[in-house]
């Protein structure tokens, strides 16, 4: 009975990081200012509670012992995602290539512990590459 609670619960976040992540990316216009960055903020409290701030200011190292430590391994990919929509919305300076650079660390971390290749991913990371070089 635990496990399948367990599970049914890791399902239901998953399920609902996914609806918050749907309606981050439908609010994406590639030439509008984000309207609203107060979304992006409530997406990192009510998903991984953390402040935006506090995790923008991790170093990649402390960055990882929080993912390690305390979030699940199915919730380390919904961060990196987050990160790189964050990025998307936010105006091209520092913040924005350290959300890139966040993003690129995580979506890599995950992909080598789950030993998994994702197209949508290596995407993703073309995708972070562009900016970064910028």
């Amino acid at each position: 009975m635990a496990i399948r609670y367990e599970k049914d619960t890791i399902l239901n976040w998953i399920n609902e990081m996914g609806k918050f992540l749907r309606l981050l990316v439908n609010k994406y216009e590639a030439f509008d200012e984000p309207a609203e960055p107060a979304v992006v903020e409530e997406g990192y409290r009510n998903f991984f509670g953390k402040d935006r701030d506090w995790l923008l200011g991790l170093p990649q190292n402390e960055l990882l012992t929080y993912v390690e430590q305390e979030l699940q391994t199915e919730q380390i990919r919904p961060l990196a995602l987050l990160f790189l929509r964050d990025a998307l919305l936010s105006p091209a300076d520092e913040t924005q290539q350290q959300l890139l650079r966040n993003s690129k660390f995580l979506l890599e971390h995950v992909s080598q512990k789950l030993g998994s290749f994702s197209f949508e991913d290596y995407g993703n990371l073309t995708l972070i590459e562009q900016r970064l070089q910028k």
